[in-house]
């Protein structure tokens, strides 16, 4: 699980792009959409950066449907790829980070489209990414992908404990029979602990970010140094729900303050892109800016995100802070743990650093 897919998926659609085909980039959730527009960029790029391109090259388009809201996105999606179809009846499709789980309300919605796809176009060839191995429709060919291409051994290390836990539902990694170069860097711990810690959860907590801040400036991020990283190169990763920018009025006063950790981290100067605030989720003009802008690294700034977000994006750095969301408020904290190590962590490729939350404990006494 999250091996390096995305970079399979562009490198299957630079060769479409060279044959002359279209490719057809679709994203189906607001999950899906920041990788799609990686995926997209770069193809763009390459096509672009090419010394001696091809006479005619392909063209990449690129698609955004929302199944998780709108069942009618389903039949536009069908329509508008029908549409794209060549007079030779081929069709060339890449979806990443697709999700067929039957138990969520988009997991049969694509199943529909790429079986709808399946039936009408004798000439297609979809490439899909970030599919669970127990729910892959009958209209695509599994190949698994377990060999680890991006991660550094020191991160994949606490990425294999959430693989353990899942049993059957993720594949094991395999040996590349390539060593490593290196185990890659320590793993940083900070803890959210403390009398000037604050609320449950980091995310809540200013002092989190100011501790983080400090953390990342240690390392020489956005110090300019040429091997450093800058910036761009950071996300900083929770799944709660509390996470949240400074929230304005039309008249651009502040009703709601951002989150204690963001407001930490710009405490010590650290410039910071907030993506999935509820405010800019329900902004379609603002939310497809600031997923293109994240999706491409385009500014220079820190990015503060929920992992949904995110999903099939990597950084250097990334810090994970635990958190809860509050539609899954039954679940264990080891599930939450599981979760975080798989969507997450996964994401990093060079320094991992987590914030460790110590366990609520209650106090008991005993009358006499």
């Amino acid at each position: 699980m999250y091996e390096g897919k995305t970079v399979l998926l562009v490198l299957q659609g630079g060769r479409w792009l060279l044959q002359g085909h279209d490719v057809q980039v679709v994203s189906t959730d607001n999950d899906s959409r920041a990788a799609s527009r990686m995926v997209a960029g770069q193809l763009e790029m390459a096509l672009s950066a090419d010394p001696t391109p091809p006479p005619t090259p392909g063209a990449v388009v690129r698609h955004h449907y929302n199944f998780f809201n709108r069942e009618t996105d389903v039949q536009q999606a069908v329509t508008d790829l029908l549409a794209r179809v060549k007079a030779d009846g081929q069709l060339h499709v890449l979806l990443d980070e697709a999700d067929f789980d039957s138990s969520a309300v988009h997991g049969p919605r694509l199943t529909t489209l790429v079986a709808r796809l399946a039936e009408s176009v004798p000439g297609l060839h979809l490439w899909a990414a970030g599919v669970r191995h127990d729910a892959i429709p009958p209209s695509l060919r599994p190949e698994p992908l377990t060999v680890p291409l991006r991660c550094a051994p020191s991160v994949l290390r606490e990425v294999q404990t959430a693989v353990d836990r899942y049993q059957g539902l993720v594949h094991n990694y395999s040996d590349s029979g390539v060593p490593a170069p290196g185990d890659g860097l320590r793993v940083i711990r900070l803890s959210h602990h403390g009398n000037a810690h604050r609320g449950r959860w980091p995310v809540e907590c200013q002092q989190c970010g100011k501790e983080v801040a400090a953390e990342l400036l240690r390392l020489g991020v956005g110090s300019g140094g040429s091997s450093l990283p800058n910036y761009r190169d950071v996300f900083i990763i929770t799944r709660s729900s509390e996470l949240q920018d400074d929230i304005e009025d039309d008249a651009g006063r502040v009703t709601s303050r951002a989150s204690g950790v963001v407001r930490g981290l710009r405490d010590e100067g650290l410039p910071v892109c907030v993506l999935g605030n509820q405010d800019v989720i329900h902004n379609t003009a603002r939310c497809e800016r600031d997923h293109k802008d994240v999706a491409v690294a385009a500014t220079d700034r820190v990015t503060v995100t929920r992992y949904d977000y995110v999903q099939g994006l990597e950084r250097r750095v990334v810090v994970m802070l635990p958190g809860r969301h509050k539609v899954n408020e039954g679940r264990s904290d080891d599930d939450f743990d599981t979760i975080d190590r798989l969507y997450a962590i996964s994401r990093c490729t060079t320094q991992l650093v987590m914030v460790d939350v110590p366990p609520v404990t209650t106090a008991t006494s005993t009358a006499t």
